[in-house]
């Protein structure tokens, strides 16, 4: 009868312990992924901190190159004219100093530029931007798989009990808002 009595307690003893080792398990497993869903999340606000720092400032780089491409042009253009009207009314002079006033612009656009720079910048500013984007849409995929993962585990049995014991509660995924689903305006004129 002893024996059975000491078995009986080894029994016993035995289920707590893997009641304990289970419970703090879980709880260590939830923890750690509740935690990781607040890092994703926090991903997502870098992302969104580096599109709202880095996109207007890329703008306003490609806007300023731009701009100075178009001055140089404007001035090709109005050195173009003067010379026409030199040559319609015969006016020699009038003509070199055109002349001269082209040559000067083209090489100076030739020197600044030796390929249209603001196309380069453009051609940059897109690929820059789909790369922010697409690091956001990486971002807010991680945390809704996180999430989803998290929110399973926590609804599961027997996961659910002590999830309801630690006072683990549901993470909501990530919604857009209604003003994330319109497409964002880059205004590229000055």
């Amino acid at each position: 009868m002893k024996k059975s009595w000491l078995i009986a307690i080894i029994t016993i003893v035995c289920c707590v312990l893997m009641g304990i080792v289970f419970y703090v398990n879980t709880a260590n497993n939830l923890t750690e992924m509740r935690n990781l869903a607040r890092k994703y999340e926090a991903d997502i606000q870098t992302e969104l901190q580096t599109r709202f720092e880095k996109v207007p400032n890329l703008v306003e780089i490609v806007k300023g190159a731009a701009q100075h491409e178009e001055a140089i042009i404007d001035s090709i253009t109005e050195a173009r004219t003067q010379y026409n009207k030199a040559v319609v009314s015969g006016d020699t002079e009038a003509m070199l100093e055109a002349d001269t006033a082209i040559n000067a612009a083209f090489t100076r656009f030739q020197e600044d530029y030796p390929e249209i720079a603001s196309m380069d910048l453009y051609r940059g500013l897109m690929d820059e931007y789909s790369g922010i984007e697409a690091a956001v849409a990486v971002a807010r995929r991680n945390y809704n798989e996180v999430v989803m993962q998290y929110n399973n585990k926590i609804e599961r049995i027997p996961t659910s009990f002590v999830a309801q014991i630690r006072g683990f509660e549901r993470i909501p995924e990530f919604r857009a808002s209604e003003e994330a689903n319109k497409p964002v305006e880059i205004d590229m004129t000055n």
